[in-house]
């Protein structure tokens, strides 16, 4: 059986929730180093967000990034100059005045050997970037408020709320990662910042959804807590999570290390570094932050509070606690009314042995013998007080039936 199989069964079980202060460790740590890289050193917004010039041109002759620097002057804040065929030298300022963009132009042209118009020139404005800007945070405070109103709706509040800080918690670390490396934010970043959050609560809602089953049949008479029907479902759907992240993953690398290094499309090194990076992130919080996260939050309430001091108390007192064997009373006789008991009653007279039947005897006359003999007993234990005798019928004649008479009456006991 595989692991995976184990796993889903019950019969292997990593403890992710009982471990949840290990992990909201690492967590908190990651969280606050990324929380200072954006102020130190910060991010490195691109011309898209702050606005400049960027110039490109394709020299005829060699040309060095070194030579680049000293004919633009201080203005140059990012020099490249490519090693593709052709090669291309890139250079991007801040917002310059027209004049100084001729000077840098002219310059440019003719360090590169090349005419005036071989040199392109594109110039963006702040205003533009901070649009930009403000655009993607309403669309991403938009994506969170719908976010916590689907979860609610499908499952329940905290849920929703666990899920949200499981995607803060992604947003933060690619942030950080970003600022860390000082890669350009651009739009594309953005595109992929909001890309990685579709990832992340794919996860957090698979996990969820087997938390909700596993938990939805625990009553206060259950021998599992919530952390531990919680725990259950992390292992039933890690494998899940992880194989669908590993088959995001490689495609984001290949994309990473190939377009960008080898093909040298540096558009996309942004989007691919924020989308690996966003992913990895998304999958380490849907199983080591969300859902021990909801355990947390959900074993405080009186139900389930009560419900784990009881497993805790089952499990102290050993197997077998919840049901004892019960101890059967020893069983007292009780004497029935009108009845004397067992050891005041007189000894059993023996019986008197029974007589056979008479072989000669029609079934008839064995009767009247039987209500003979029992007359005397019933004077005996007749009342003083009788009752007149109820005349008998004249009883009839009966036909001879060719049987044998029976024998005299001295056998007939009076």
């Amino acid at each position: 059986m595989s692991l995976a199989s184990r796993m889903y069964h019950g019969e292997t079980s990593f403890d992710f929730v009982g471990r949840r202060r290990l992990w909201f460790t690492i967590s908190g740590l990651l969280v606050l180093i990324s929380l200072v890289s954006l102020v130190v050193p910060g991010l490195n917004f691109g011309i898209d967000f702050k606005g400049g010039a960027v110039f490109r041109v394709q020299p005829t002759t060699t040309v060095t990034e070194a030579r680049v620097r000293a004919a633009v002057g201080p203005v140059a804040e990012v020099v490249q100059v490519t090693e593709n065929n052709p090669v291309q030298v890139i250079v991007q300022t801040e917002e310059l005045p027209p004049a100084e963009v001729t000077r840098i132009r002219a310059e440019l042209a003719k360090l590169a050997g090349v005419q005036l118009n071989g040199v392109s020139t594109e110039t963006i404005g702040s205003k533009w970037g901070s649009t930009v800007s403000r655009k993607a945070f309403i669309a991403l405070l938009v994506f969170l408020v719908v976010i916590v109103i689907y979860v609610s709706l499908r499952m329940e509040f905290k849920m929703a709320v666990a899920a949200l800080v499981a995607l803060l918690h992604d947003l933060i670390i690619t942030a950080g990662i970003f600022a860390l490396s000082r890669f350009e934010v651009t739009p594309a970043t953005v595109i992929a910042l909001l890309t990685i959050l579709g990832y992340s609560l794919y996860d957090t809602v698979v996990v969820f959804d087997k938390v909700r089953e596993n938990t939805s049949s625990l009553t206060a008479m259950s021998r599992t807590t919530y952390s531990q029907a919680t725990n259950l479902a992390v292992n039933q759907t890690m494998m899940r999570s992880l194989n669908t992240s590993l088959a995001s993953l490689l495609p984001i690398l290949g994309l990473l290390v190939v377009g960008s290094y080898l093909l040298g499309a540096e558009t996309l090194k942004d989007l691919a570094l924020a989308l690996f990076v966003g992913v990895a992130a998304g999958a380490y919080s849907s199983i080591f932050i969300a859902p021990p996260l909801v355990a947390m939050w959900k074993e405080k309430e009186p139900r389930y509070a009560q419900l784990r001091a009881r497993v805790e108390r089952l499990a102290a007192q050993g197997p077998g606690a919840e049901r004892p064997e019960r101890q059967r009373p020893e069983r007292v006789e009780r004497p029935v009314r009108g009845r004397r008991p067992a050891a005041q009653r007189p000894a059993a007279t023996p019986a008197e042995p029974e007589l056979a039947p008479d072989p000669e005897l029609t079934p008839d006359e064995e009767l009247e013998d039987e209500v003979a003999e029992t007359e005397p007993a019933a004077v005996a234990q007749a009342p003083a007080r009788r009752q007149p005798p109820k005349s008998r019928p004249t009883q009839q004649r009966r036909k001879p039936s060719g049987r044998q008479q029976s024998r005299p009456a001295k056998r007939r006991r009076r």
